[in-house]
């Protein structure tokens, strides 16, 4: 035990943190999606829980392959954990940490410096780019993909090549974005190739990655027929290198922990909505000073490394800032070209490139620990501020405590209501409210999805346009 306690101190030390900064997720409800994913996550016998697992015909309404995440990860709340979202949370953060330690493991096979593998898990443990993954259930799926396809990644490294596939086909069980794995195992090829380690032939590895190529030829097809393209409002592409550019920009300033929001207050031109500092200026500011800190110091470290490092150095830099920026690009692909449907939870497998990169920039240009422990405090500083915002401010954590203050109303209150026709309804007090409540509790009761899972006998009484024999006032369960 003394001995493992040694070998891991800092990865147990940044599994410690990490809990701290994210324990008070294990305590939300259920929110959104979450109500759709539980009702078609219904399965009364062997057959029909097989039937999650079909490529020729997926649940009405829900347009993705993702059984694994999806409806096996909350079947289990339905058939074992009684409705309660604490053990899916429970699961969510023993895959976190799953994920983190994968991180470390990923980059010790490509770099061989423990030092830098063990910061780089650090980075991305405390990162606030994970509040969605953690805080939301339906996220879950980022966390499952992203757990998969590292290990298929490691397996591939280390010529496990059976375990390997089996990794992808989880991965692609997961969430859809998983196809990019065989480009990375590509990039991860390439990286070791040009940095002068042993590997197998170009012919040898073109060999062993078809199975994945035919299987991914074989998944689109299904895919696509039975299940067709995501739908919905924000589910637009654009393929414009304006867009592309402004996607991009977001994303890596999100994964140096912006906060999500702060791209409603920032319009083209940098221009920047100035309601950002009136209703949220001491939340805002220091953040900011921070990011400008963080900069900062990565500005001089990267100088450092530009006038000190030889010629071998620079060349091992050059691969790793190549492999980085591919690796960030290449796991963005599925969603890069969506910038109306852009979340910090999309970066959950993108991140681990931003990391390793400023990772390996801190250890090898060899600068002074001070810098590196500044940097240190700066990051996970900012880290906690923007989680303080985001919790606040955030449609996840809002939704939540709208959803469980309208189950614990109807869970005192239901059996009173039962045969009744219930009507959500706005006032005429909510004139000045600049989302309709009514709409509000709707959508975050994903319509009625919310009452056929836990009031059943309720739901065909459900109304939200003002027609039943009981009125409920939507805007008492809003808080304002």
């Amino acid at each position: 035990m003394i001995k493992f306690l040694g070998k891991y101190k800092y990865i147990l030390l940044t599994f410690l943190i990490a809990f701290i900064l994210f324990y008070p997720s294990l305590f939300t409800f259920f929110t959104n999606d979450d109500f759709f994913f539980l009702n078609i996550a219904k399965a009364n016998s062997l057959g029909e829980f097989f039937n999650f697992f079909s490529l020729s015909k997926g649940p009405e309404g829900f347009g993705m392959y993702r059984p694994l995440t999806t409806q096996v990860f909350y079947f289990l709340s339905r058939s074992l954990f009684n409705l309660s979202p604490l053990p899916l949370h429970i699961i969510s953060l023993i895959f976190f940490f799953g994920v983190i330690y994968l991180v470390y493991r990923l980059v010790v096979e490509l770099v061989k410096n423990e030092k830098v593998a063990i910061l780089s898990a650090f980075l991305y443990a405390v990162s606030a780019t994970h509040f969605g993954q953690l805080y939301y259930l339906a996220a879950f799926q980022e966390l499952g993909m992203t757990l998969f396809v590292i290990l298929s990644c490691l397996m591939f490294i280390k010529r496990k090549n059976l375990l390997s596939f089996i990794f992808f086909v989880l991965a692609l069980m997961s969430k859809e974005t998983a196809v990019v794995t065989p480009i990375l195992l590509a990039l991860i090829y390439f990286f070791q190739k040009f940095n002068g380690e042993k590997i197998i032939s170009f012919k040898r590895f073109i060999v062993l990655l078809s199975p994945y190529l035919i299987l991914l030829a074989t998944y689109f097809v299904f895919r696509f027929a039975s299940y067709g393209f995501a739908t919905g409002d924000s589910y637009i592409w654009d393929f414009s290198l304006r867009k592309l550019i402004n996607t991009s920009f977001w994303y890596l300033l999100w994964s140096f922990n912006i906060p999500e929001s702060l791209v409603d207050f920032i319009g083209s031109g940098l221009t920047i909505n100035p309601n950002l500092f009136v209703f949220w200026g001491d939340q805002i500011k220091p953040i900011l000073i921070l990011f400008i800190v963080q900069a900062l110091i990565l500005i001089y470290v990267l100088f450092r490394s530009i006038v000190k490092n030889d010629g071998k150095n620079k060349n091992a830099n050059s691969f790793v800032s190549a492999l980085c920026i591919a690796w960030f690009f290449v796991s963005l692909l599925p969603v890069i070209f969506l910038p109306l449907h852009k979340f910090t939870f999309y970066l959950t497998l993108p991140l681990i490139a931003v990391t390793f990169r400023i990772a390996y920039l801190l250890i090898t240009t060899k600068v002074n620990r001070i810098v590196i422990g500044i940097f240190l405090l700066v990051w996970t500083i900012t880290s906690v501020l923007t989680l303080k915002f985001t919790y606040v401010t955030n449609w996840i954590s809002q939704s939540q405590i709208i959803s469980q203050r309208v189950f614990e109303f109807f869970n005192s209150e239901g059996s009173k209501l039962e045969g009744k026709t219930i009507a959500f309804v706005d006032t005429e007090d909510d004139s000045n409210v600049f989302w309709s409540p009514t709409s509000t509790i709707r959508t975050v009761l994903s319509d009625k999805n919310f009452f056929d899972v836990f009031f059943p006998n309720l739901a065909d009484k459900i109304d939200y346009n003002g027609q039943g024999e009981i009125k409920i006032k939507s805007r008492q369960f809003l808080g304002y």
